[in-house]
C-alpha cells in the first residue's frame, strides 16, 4: 500500500518554524526537564563566539530508558505526553511541552547533539517512586549528516543510540551537550540571550508574596499565587543554574525593589474578579494618605482565562540612572507565565500588550473603568486621571497562568504569545482594568495631597502675613521712642544721621544702627558675593532641603493644625533654596541637551574606532609584502618599517581605547557587582594614560591599600571614575607634576579614594562649580589630552551619588594644590 516518506529537510524546516528564536529553543530543552520531575537544570557555556563552542543542559530529573528514548524523543510530534492526564508520574506536574519539539529545538541552536540519561530507580532515588525500565541510552544525533540523507526512516549515518546498563552510585538524570552552534554569538546576542533566559521564570519579589523586599502595608488579597499546577505538596521545586559564559550578574532586585510604591492584585479564578490596590509599607509610612483599596467585578468564567496578576507600580523608571538604568529597560512590564514559564514577547521592553505605552502618550484623561460600585471601595474621581498614569517602564508585574486556566488560550505555532482571539482580549480587558484602577488610586492619593499642601501654605501665609504684621507695628514703635529720644537730646532730625538716615540704613542687609555713612552700608549691600552668587553652596542647599524635608514630616504628624514660626521660617529657607536650583537646572537645559547629543555620538565613535582597527589590519597586511621586495633600496625600506611602526602603535591605540569603550558603554546582564581592588582598576587606567602621563612628565604616585576595596560595584564604573579623577588631575598638575592617589578604609566594608595634584589651588568656597556640566577645569588646549569638556567630574559625581556616596574637593596635604576626596560607603553599613 502506498504511503508517506519524510526527507530529512523536514527537521531544518519545522525547527525554524516552529522555534521562534534562540532563547525559545533552549527554554523547550528546560521545559523537558522540568516536565521530568527534575529539582533543578543547569546551563552552561564555554566559547560560543567560535565554531567549537558548547552549550550543555544537565537535569535531576526522570531521565529516559533506551526504549523511550527510541519511542519518543525520536519521534517527531510525538503523543507520549497526552496520556495520563498530561501530568509527570512523579509530581504531578502539569506538562508544558506540547508538540514534542524539543529535539527541533536542539536542531535550530547546534549541528551535534549528545543525549546521555540514566533513569530514576530505587538504588538513585529518594522520591518514594521510581521508573521501571532502569537501562539507561547514551545518543549521538550529527545533524548536518542526517539532513546529507534523503529519508528519515532510512538513515545510515548520524544517529548513533547506545544502552547504558544501570550502574550503582550514578544519579539520575538528563544531560545534552550541543556543539557546532548553528551562529558564532556575538557579545550582544549572548547578553540577549541570558536577558531572555534568565527572565523565564518570576523573580522571587513577583513569586512570594512573603519576599522581604517589597512588604505591603496591608493584608494580602493573595497569600500565595498559584503559579504552577502540581498535585503534589512535596514537590520540591524547580530551579534554573546559568554557569560558564551564561553566569549572570546582579540582578538588582533588592535596589529595585525599594522605588515600588503600591500593589496591584488581581485574583480572577472565580466569577467575581477581586482587585486589591495595596501601598508598600514603606510608602505608606511617609505618606499618611496612602491606603488600601478593594474592587470586584462580576465576569462569568466562560470564554475567559482563569489567572492570578502581582503587579508593583514604579513611578519615573524611565527616568533611573547608574545601576537601574539597564534593570529597566531589562525587567519592567507586566509579563505572563504559563504554569511558572514566561510567555514571549509580552512584558519585552517595546512591547505594549496591554496598550499601556499608547494610552500614556494619546489615550484618553479619563478612564470608564467597569467595577461593581456596590462591592467596590469608593474613589474619588478626577477628569485628568489619566495624567497620574506611566508607561510599561513604570510597572514590575506578573500575570500566572496554568494550562487548567488557561480557558482555550492557544499559543501561536512559533511558541511565541497567543493567537490574538475573544479569549486574549478577555485577558487584556481584565488586566487593564486593574492597571487602570491603580492609576485612579494614585490619582485621588495625589489630589488629596495637593489639598493639604495647598492648605497647608494658606495657613503659612497668613503666618507669615501676622508675623510681618507684628515687624511693622515694633518698627512703628521704634520709630515713635527714636523721634522722642531725638527731640530731648535737642538734635536736628534732618541730619544724616538722624531717622531718616537710619531707616535708609535699616533696608539695606547688614547696615548697622550705630549711623555707619551711607557709603559703607551701600557698599556692603552691592558686593559681588550678595548679588551674582547663591548665598548657600550646592552642599548647603542640601542640608537646608533636607531639613525642609525634616520639617515637613514633623508637620504632618504633629497634632496641632498652625505650625510654630521656626518651622514655617525653615520650610519658606527650603522652598527658596529648592526655586534656587530649579533656576539653576533650568539654565543647564541647554547644555545637557548637547550632552544627550553627546552620548550618541561616543556609541558611533566607538562603532568606527572598531571599523578603524579593521583597516588598519588590512593596510598592514598589505604593508607586509613591501618589506621583503628586493627591488627596494635601503631608504625606501626604511620609510616602509616606519610608517609600519606608526600603524602598529596607531592599533594598539585604538585597540586600547576600544577596549575601554565598549567595556563601558555595553549594558550586560552576565556583569555581575563586586567588591573590586581599587589598586587593580587604578593599573588598568593608569596604562590606559601612561603615554600621556610620560609626555606630559607627570609623575603617578599609587599610595593606596593594597587590599582597599570598593562597595558592590560594576568594574567599568570604577575605570571610569578612576579614569575621570586621573586625567583631571593629570592636566592641572602642571609640566612637570606630580599626582598621587591613596585611600583608605571607610567604616568596615566601604572606601575613601582621595586624589592629589600639584600645580594650581582649587578654591575651597567656589569648588562646587566645578562638579556643573561644561565647567572645565581646563581653560587651554593641552597637546596630549586637549580640552575638557567639563563632563569629568559631573559624571563621576552622578555616578558616585547612585551608591549614595560623596565627592568634594577637601584641603590638600601638604606639597600638593588640591586634593578630591571620594567617599563610597557599604550599603549594608548605610541601613
Amino acid at each position: 500500500m502506498p504511503g508517506f516518506s519524510v526527507d530529512t529537510h523536514l527537521l531544518r524546516e519545522l525547527g525554524e518554524l516552529l522555534v521562534g528564536r534562540d532563547s525559545t529553543a533552549l527554554l523547550e530543552l528546560v521545559k523537558n526537564a522540568y516536565d521530568a520531575d527534575a529539582s533543578q537544570v543547569v546551563i552552561d557555556a564555554v566559547g560560543l563566539s567560535t565554531p567549537e563552542g558548547i552549550l550543555r543542559i544537565v537535569d535531576d530529573g526522570n531521565g529516559m530508558s533506551k526504549d523511550r528514548f527510541e519511542t519518543a524523543f525520536l519521534r517527531i510530534a510525538s503523543r507520549v505526553k497526552e496520556a495520563d492526564d498530561r501530568r509527570s508520574p512523579i509530581y504531578q506536574r502539569r506538562y508544558t511541552g506540547q508538540k514534542g519539539i524539543g529535539r527541533l529545538a536542539a536542531h535550530k541552536l547546534a549541528a551535534w547533539l549528545s543525549v546521555t540519561s540514566v533513569p530514576r530507580t530505587v538504588a538513585n532515588s529518594t522520591a518514594g517512586e521510581v521508573l521501571a525500565d532502569s537501562t539507561g541510552v547514551k545518543a549521538v544525533l550529527d545533524w548536518d549528516l542526517i539532513e546529507a540523507q534523503d529519508d528519515l526512516e532510512d538513515l545510515k549515518r548520524g544517529l548513533d543510540v547506545t544502552a547504558v546498563p544501570p550502574l550503582a552510585g550514578v544519579p539520575h538524570g538528563t544531560a545534552l551537550e550541543l556543539r557546532r552552534p548553528r551562529s558564532r554569538w556575538t557579545d550582544m546576542q549572548l547578553s540577549t540571550f541570558v536577558r531572555e533566559i534568565r527572565s523565564a521564570q518570576p523573580p522571587q519579589v513577583l513569586a512570594d508574596p512573603q519576599s522581604s523586599l517589597a512588604l505591603a502595608a496591608s493584608p494580602l488579597l493573595i497569600s500565595q499565587p498559584r503559579i504552577r499546577d502540581a498535585r503534589r505538596n512535596k514537590d520540591p521545586g524547580f530551579q534554573v543554574r546559568l554557569t560558564g559564559e551564561l553566569e549572570v550578574g546582579d540582578d538588582l532586585w533588592h535596589q529595585a525593589s525599594e522605588e515600588f510604591d503600591w500593589l496591584l492584585e488581581i485574583d480572577a479564578t472565580t466569577e467575581v474578579v477581586h482587585y486589591q490596590v495595596t501601598p508598600l509599607a514603606r510608602y505608606a509610612a511617609k505618606e499618611p494618605y496612602a491606603q488600601t483599596y478593594r474592587f470586584q467585578r462580576h465576569v462569568p468564567l466562560s470564554g475567559r482565562p482563569q489567572f492570578q496578576a502581582r503587579i508593583f507600580t514604579m513611578p519615573n523608571a524611565s527616568v533611573r540612572r547608574g545601576p537601574l538604568t539597564g534593570f529597566v529597560r531589562s525587567n519592567t512590564g507586566v509579563r505572563v507565565y504559563l504554569e511558572g514559564f514566561r510567555v514571549l514577547p509580552y512584558g519585552e521592553y517595546g512591547d505594549d500588550w496591554l496598550n499601556i505605552d499608547r494610552d500614556y502618550r494619546g489615550g484618553a484623561r479619563f478612564y470608564s473603568i467597569d467595577v461593581d460600585a456596590a462591592t467596590s471601595d469608593q474613589v474619588e474621581i478626577d477628569k485628568r486621571e489619566a495624567l497620574s498614569a506611566t508607561g510599561n517602564t513604570g510597572y514590575v508585574g506578573a500575570v500566572f497562568l496554568t494550562e487548567d486556566g488557561a480557558g482555550g488560550l492557544r499559543s501561536l505555532v512559533n511558541r511565541e504569545g497567543f493567537v490574538p482571539d475573544a479569549v486574549f482580549d478577555s485577558l487584556t480587558d481584565l488586566v487593564v482594568t486593574g492597571i487602570r484602577l491603580t492609576v485612579r488610586v494614585r490619582r485621588s492619593i495625589f489630589l488629596r495631597v495637593a489639598e493639604r499642601e495647598r492648605m497647608r501654605e494658606e495657613a503659612m501665609q497668613a503666618e507669615r502675613q501676622a508675623a510681618a504684621h507684628r515687624q511693622t507695628s515694633a518698627e512703628t514703635a521704634t520709630q515713635s521712642e527714636d523721634k522722642v529720644d531725638t527731640s530731648e537730646s535737642g538734635q536736628d532730625s534732618r541730619s544724616a544721621t538722624g531717622p531718616v538716615a537710619a531707616e535708609a540704613q535699616r533696608e539695606l542687609p547688614g547696615a548697622a544702627a550705630d549711623g555707619k555713612s551711607e557709603k559703607s552700608a551701600a557698599t556692603q549691600h552691592t558686593k559681588p558675593s550678595d548679588v551674582l552668587q547663591p548665598t548657600i553652596m550646592k552642599t548647603q542647599t542640601r542640608v537646608v532641603i533636607e531639613q525642609t524635608h525634616q520639617a515637613v514630616v514633623n508637620l504632618r504628624r504633629a497634632t496641632s493644625a498652625t505650625p510654630d514660626l521656626v518651622t514655617i521660617e525653615t520650610i519658606v529657607t527650603g522652598f527658596n533654596a529648592v526655586e534656587s536650583e530649579l533656576a539653576r537646572l533650568r539654565e543647564l537645559q541647554p547644555d545637557l541637551r548637547v550632552l544627550a547629543s553627546v552620548g550618541l555620538q561616543l556609541g558611533a565613535f566607538v562603532h568606527d574606532i572598531n571599523g578603524m582597527l579593521g583597516q588598519s589590519s588590512t593596510v598592514k597586511e598589505l604593508l607586509a609584502p613591501l618589506l621583503a621586495d628586493p627591488t627596494l633600496d635601503r631608504q625606501q625600506q626604511m620609510r616602509i618599517r616606519k610608517v609600519a611602526r606608526a600603524l602598529d602603535d596607531l592599533t594598539h591605540t585604538l585597540a586600547r581605547q576600544s577596549s575601554y569603550l565598549t567595556d563601558v558603554l555595553v549594558t550586560d546582564p552576565r556583569r555581575r557587582r563586586s567588591r573590586i581592588l581599587v589598586a587593580d582598576r587604578l593599573d588598568v587606567v593608569r596604562r590606559l594614560l601612561s603615554d600621556q602621563v610620560a609626555r606630559l612628565e607627570v609623575v603617578v604616585e599609587d599610595d593606596l591599600p593594597p587590599d582597599l576595596k570598593t562597595p558592590p560595584m560594576f568594574p567599568a564604573e570604577v575605570g571610569v571614575m578612576l579614569t575621570n579623577l586621573l586625567t583631571n588631575a593629570v592636566k592641572n598638575a602642571g609640566s612637570p607634576g606630580k599626582v598621587r592617589i591613596s585611600g583608605e578604609l571607610l567604616g568596615n566594608r566601604g572606601a575613601t579614594i582621595l586624589v592629589h595634584n600639584t600645580g594650581v589651588a582649587v578654591d575651597l568656597e567656589d569648588s562646587e562649580r566645578w562638579f556643573l556640566p561644561f565647567e572645565s577645569t581646563t581653560v587651554e588646549v593641552n597637546d596630549v589630552l586637549g580640552q575638557g569638556l567639563g563632563l569629568g567630574l559631573p559624571i563621576t559625581r552622578a555616578l558616585v551619588e547612585d551608591y549614595r556616596g560623596t565627592i568634594q574637593f577637601v584641603a590638600p596635604p601638604s606639597g600638593f594644590a588640591t586634593t578630591i576626596r571620594v567617599n563610597l560607603p557599604d550599603p549594608q553599613e548605610r541601613r
